[in-house]
């Protein structure tokens, strides 16, 4: 099936920015609407060869780069995301790119995807706004509660002596220090993927590799928080299919500790219809790891 990727453009619910995104639209008979939400300091363009995918599946398929991201930020604010609340703009924002595209395309059979930081954000559209989403993918997620709390404060005690736009050594360390734990050390980057040329050309891409700054990352653990406390869980709609997908050794979901967690609290509160599935010796981006074939292909029964 042939595709046509086009460039959107759309204000950020900050009122500031304008959100820079793409559509894949497939040539033939359309499925629904597929959305996808990027990581922590990356960008919707690494996504290409998987939003191919879903687009040749049948699904028009699209995503934005966040604020604080490649295109949506200027350089010079790259890892800054707002003055204060930014965490409210990552969620709202995913929702008016939907309603943008919805009535653009009026199709219904909704799905959200959310990778990493992404996964957060979803999550939490999935509880304020339950009635948008017909199916929710969760992908590179975590559990921990307590440490994002602690974290926040952490970030909040930062922020008050350097400011919000400071670049914390001492915060990533702590939040983000142990991930690369356990993996041979030819990068710090090797919590990513055991694939060795995304690895070279994550380095490369300077959209990739900026710093947070420490309210972008206060941001992060309030979403991070939002997405794990008892209330989101019963903020779930019980009919909503959902999957979860993550690496048996990414480190943010406690090596598959974190997402059983997950998925256990989620039957407990009579959601039928949860999937889970833990790839072996992969890592957090399982879309660019050795089960990236395996992963599309358990996307593709979860939503067609």
């Amino acid at each position: 099936m042939r595709i046509t990727v086009n460039a959107f453009n759309l204000e950020s619910s900050d009122g500031i920015h304008t959100l820079k995104g793409k559509i894949y639209i497939p040539d033939g008979e359309i499925k629904g609407l597929f959305q996808i939400v990027h990581g922590m300091t990356e960008h919707i363009d690494r996504y290409h060869e998987f939003m191919s995918l879903i687009a040749k599946s049948g699904y028009i398929c699209f995503g934005f780069n966040n604020l604080g991201h490649k295109g949506t930020a200027e350089d010079n604010e790259l890892g800054f995301i707002a003055e204060k609340d930014g965490y409210k703009y990552l969620i709202d924002d995913v929702v008016k790119a939907y309603s943008f595209i919805k009535e653009k395309y009026n199709y219904d059979n909704y799905v959200l995807m959310g990778h990493s930081m992404g996964s957060f954000i979803v999550r939490c559209v999935a509880a304020e706004y339950p009635e948008l989403i017909d199916k929710l993918i969760i992908c590179g997620t975590g559990s921990n509660c307590l440490s994002a709390l602690f974290g926040v404060g952490i970030a909040l005690a930062i922020e008050k002596i350097k400011g919000n736009r400071y670049c914390s050594k001492i915060l990533d360390k702590i939040i983000f220090g142990a991930y690369n734990l356990g993996f041979e050390p030819l990068s710090k980057y090797e919590w990513l993927t055991k694939d060795r040329s995304i690895i070279e050309k994550y380095q490369k891409d300077k959209y990739c590799t900026f710093r947070f700054s420490v309210s972008a990352i206060k941001d992060l653990l309030i979403l991070s928080f939002l997405a794990n406390r008892n209330k989101w869980y019963k903020s779930i709609p019980k009919q909503l299919p959902i999957l979860l997908i993550s690496g048996d050794r990414d480190p943010v979901g406690a090596n598959g500790r974190g997402v059983r967690s997950i998925y256990k609290k989620l039957r407990m509160e009579e959601l039928n219809d949860v999937n889970m599935f833990l790839y072996k010796d992969c890592r957090h981006e399982i879309l660019n790891d050795t089960c990236k074939n395996e992963v599309v292909s358990d996307i593709m029964e979860f939503i067609n």
